[in-house]
């Protein structure tokens, strides 16, 4: 993400509160109990909604949004631990965590199977795996629009892309999806899964 786009991160994602982006921040973390951890943390904006986890581990691979998460944890009495590092490496022991949680982050990361891969390896038997995702949507024309924008959209936006199928990469990985919510029309969806 860098300096530049962490710093602009809070502002710019602040406008999109009133179409639902706040409300999916709190349905993918707050039913999260237990070690839980966060992919792409970010800039921190989840922390205020997570209710039930008694740990947090969190984790980034840029270090300018792990230094705005940072801020964020201060004051809150759990146990939360930010760490620099890809999804696709994740630095834990197999079956550690009893929820994996993640918001729009699988968009950009490089590999997502990989990393989905790692996700399911932490999560214990039966865990939650939850997250919101931008994704490309069903009507042909707006797919299109998606397609040909994501090319320089990823130059510019932290490597994101508009048109990625996470439900499909998710279910390849091995998980049990319970439940998707559509968003907007289906530009946004919301996967409750379980290993």
């Amino acid at each position: 993400m860098g300096e530049t786009l962490a710093t602009l991160y809070d502002p710019l994602i602040a406008p999109f509160d009133p179409l639902g982006v706040r409300k999916w921040r709190a349905w993918v973390v707050r039913e999260a109990r237990g070690r839980v951890l966060e992919i792409g943390i970010g800039t921190g904006l989840n922390l205020k909604h997570y209710r039930a986890a008694e740990s947090i581990v969190a984790i980034d691979p840029d270090s300018a949004s792990l230094q705005r998460a940072l801020a964020k944890r201060d004051g809150d009495p759990r146990a939360i631990t930010l760490y620099q590092s890809r999804a696709e490496e994740l630095p834990f022991a197999d079956e550690s965590f009893d929820a994996v949680v993640g918001t729009l982050t699988f968009c950009s990361i490089g590999d997502p199977a990989r990393a989905l891969s790692e996700a399911r390896r932490v999560l214990k038997p039966g865990g939650m795996f939850r997250l919101i995702e931008h994704v490309r949507v069903e009507n042909r024309v707006i797919a299109g629009l998606q397609d040909w924008a994501t090319p320089w959209w990823k130059e510019i936006a932290g490597n994101c892309h508009l048109n990625r199928d996470t439900r499909a990469e998710i279910a390849r990985a091995g998980f049990q999806i319970r439940a998707v919510r559509k968003h907007l029309g289906g530009l946004f969806i919301g996967i409750d899964a379980i290993k």
